[in-house]
């Protein structure tokens, strides 16, 4: 059974956005939050506002989108030295009853309990809101977040959609209701694991929706990044695609992405010291408030507890690079490598940007060039798009004697661009690639039972109807 967080809608949602609201709030002066019904949540245009920034705060969750969730899949993956910070979840010998594993899967249903815990409340209360426009908006950024978590879930918890041929294999349960203290033992509560496709098909309707209504970014403010946006949701959609191996529509996002005015910042380290310039597409949020920062954020465990070393990515790059990427962004210190992508308390997490727009459509144009005889040259140009502001050398079509040499090409650009993004692990698996032996950690064959996390033993004992992953 996905349990159901036992808070009402004042403390997951309104709670949550103090850390986004002045504290002088009128629900603080009015009212003590503890005791707001969803009723009084959405009393007033501004209440019913800070509600829906509410939702954010959940996703900021250290346990799953405030960090971890991205560091599961790159200690699983094959740049960063073996972790043993986070339970044996870098060691491929994770137990079903690993604590760390059980943070994630209920870090990142948390999140989802709350979106739908807003939608329900959105739904029974929409003629309050000032505009059926801005509702739809409010209802689009709930959708987007409970995509999102559900999207990092199934690729964690889950093989990829490609391990079978039409995504019939085990996904995760998909949660479109929050259930209440008095139904979370029911039957309908307990939430069989739907197969991959159908979490793709579910992930999918809430992002096309999203893209239909939320706003498009105008500018480089604080929402433009930290609040879901069009081009936030066509961004994500055009990354489910490409897992799903549908290159044509992955291309076709892209497009979408384009027209909106994203662009490369000129060089590949200012993204993560200013993150609402135009490259960032959507990131989550966080300041020195929140604990996610002062806990267990990127910066804590790739900065200052050096809880990650990433030796390993130094074997991406010549000898003596100039490549900024290793160049600048990362340090030797006591005898380790480390990231200087997160080096703060206030870090952002990068969830999505321009620079994985512009590898997708090399990935993709590849992938449907792989048949033809011919290298394709626009794919090779957005391969140099990326290595010319990382300051490397550039390739030209005749470097490559076949697609297949430049698509293995872009897959390591994406491993020196993406580093630490939480690409790692996914990008492997999704083309279906081996996990590399590493350290003391020995070669995890594609397909293999490790490869993924187990359902928490948690779960699967309270719920008859979840199935345990293969291995566990």
């Amino acid at each position: 059974m996905i349990k159901p967080v036992r808070k009402t809608i004042s403390t997951s949602l309104l709670l949550g956005a103090l850390a986004f609201a002045a504290p002088s709030c009128d629900i603080i002066e009015k009212e003590p939050i503890e005791n707001l019904s969803p009723d009084s949540a959405f009393t007033t245009p501004q209440r019913i506002e800070k509600a829906v920034v509410g939702m954010y705060d959940d996703t900021q969750n250290a346990e799953f989108l405030g960090g971890r969730a991205l560091i599961y899949s790159d200690i699983r993956g094959a740049d960063t030295d073996p972790a043993t910070y986070f339970g044996n979840i870098g060691l491929f010998n994770t137990l079903s009853s690993d604590g760390t594993v059980t943070n994630a899967w209920t870090g990142g249903y948390r999140a989802i309990y709350t979106t739908n815990l807003f939608l329900q409340a959105l739904e029974a209360n929409r003629a309050k809101v000032p505009t059926e426009v801005l509702a739809k908006q409010y209802e689009a950024e709930a959708k987007f977040l409970r995509a999102l978590n559900h999207w990092y879930l199934v690729n964690l918890f889950a093989q990829p959609y490609t391990f079978t041929t039409d995504g019939s294999h085990l996904g995760i349960p998909i949660a479109l209701k929050a259930f209440d203290a008095s139904t979370a033992f029911t039957p309908e509560a307990q939430l069989a694991r739907s197969s991959v496709a159908q979490v793709y098909a579910q992930i999918e309707k809430d992002l096309q929706f999203a893209a239909q209504n939320l706003p498009t970014r105008t500018g480089v403010m604080f929402s433009d990044v930290a609040r879901a946006t069009k081009g936030a949701a066509e961004a994500l959609l055009m990354r489910l695609y490409l897992y799903k191996g549908d290159n044509v529509k992955a291309l076709e996002q892209a497009t979408k992405v384009d027209a909106m005015g994203y662009k490369l910042n000129s060089s590949p380290v200012t993204v993560f010291s200013n993150y609402t310039t135009w490259e960032s597409i959507f990131s989550v949020a966080h300041n020195l408030n929140d604990n996610p920062n002062t806990n267990h954020a990127l910066g804590q465990h790739y900065g200052r507890r050096r809880d990650i070393s990433v030796d390993p990515y130094l074997s991406l790059f010549p000898a003596n690079s100039t490549d900024l990427r290793v160049y600048t962004l990362t340090k030797k210190e006591d005898g380790k490598t480390y990231t200087l992508k997160y080096t703060d308390n206030s870090q952002w997490v990068p969830v999505i940007r321009y620079a994985e727009v512009v590898l997708t459509k090399a990935e993709a144009l590849a992938k449907q060039s792989l048949a033809n005889g011919t290298v394709n040259e626009t794919a090779v140009a957005f391969l140099n798009e990326i290595r010319t502001r990382a300051n490397a050398s550039t390739f030209q079509s005749s470097d490559f004697s076949n697609n297949s040499e430049l698509l293995e090409a872009v897959l390591l650009e994406r491993r020196r661009e993406l580093a630490f993004e939480g690409h790692g692990m996914f990008d492997l698996l999704r083309n279906k690639k081996d996990i590399p032996a590493n350290g003391n950690n020995k070669l995890q064959v594609y397909g293999s039972d490790k490869t993924i996390l187990p359902i928490p033993l948690v779960e699967t004992q309270a719920n008859p109807n979840l199935k345990q992953n293969p291995g566990y």
